[in-house]
């Protein structure tokens, strides 16, 4: 049951996460990049836009009436732009799908080495070295998966900013996952627990 609620819980990760965006970019190519008037146009999903292009807006604040007033404004929206003078870097659309691709294969590692683990713990030989050490690759995926998943986010900042024009501004939305960073941390600090233990268990049946 473990085993089947990490692919339940990494497949849910992936609808929440990634499927949306496929969702939309596969309709659009459905449907096609051209909009009423017949224009071809390209959208971007997700765009965070200016506060400060909002009529009324200053410094991303708004006074609503005497009682209320708007403050840190955040606006994300599909933006669907004129592509006529859009002309992305070939090299800069390459790393964003290889950074996208990246992002899906090490999630999908650590799933498979976490399936791994747990049927090694039903087997009962969890503190064999081969095993303490997918552990430890465990927690080194998760590190690198942040540093990969903020890449993408800055590419597919760069991608959005290229695409977009005054008056409008795409805003850099892209964070680095700390909570991810901890947790392969962590990850690793059990890891080198059961190392500890495993070495103590051989010198118990050497003793013995």
């Amino acid at each position: 049951m473990l085993q089947v609620a990490v692919y339940v819980v990494f497949a849910a990760l992936f609808f929440q996460n990634v499927a949306p965006e496929f969702y939309k970019g596969f309709m659009d190519g459905i449907n096609g990049d051209v909009d009423k008037a017949g224009v071809i146009t390209s959208v971007l999903p997700g765009a965070a836009i200016d506060p400060r292009l909002i009529p009324g807006a200053k410094d991303g604040n708004m006074q609503v009436n005497n009682n209320y007033s708007l403050e840190d404004i955040s606006i994300n929206a599909y933006v669907r732009v004129n592509a006529k003078f859009i002309n992305t870097s070939p090299w800069l659309s390459a790393l964003n799908m290889v950074l996208t691709f990246a992002c899906l294969v090490i999630l999908a590692s650590i799933a498979y080495i976490i399936n791994k683990v747990i049927y090694s713990i039903y087997e009962g030989s969890i503190f064999e070295s081969k095993h303490l050490e997918m552990i430890r690759r465990i927690g080194l995926l998760l590190i690198v998966y942040t540093i990969v998943n903020y890449g993408f986010q800055q590419t597919d900042f760069y991608i959005s900013k290229g695409l977009i024009n005054s008056p409008v501004i795409i805003l850099n939305a892209s964070v680095y996952d700390f909570e991810v960073l901890i947790c392969g941390l962590l990850v690793l600090i059990i890891a080198e627990a059961f190392k500890q233990g495993s070495i103590l268990k051989e010198e118990q049946e050497l003793t013995i």
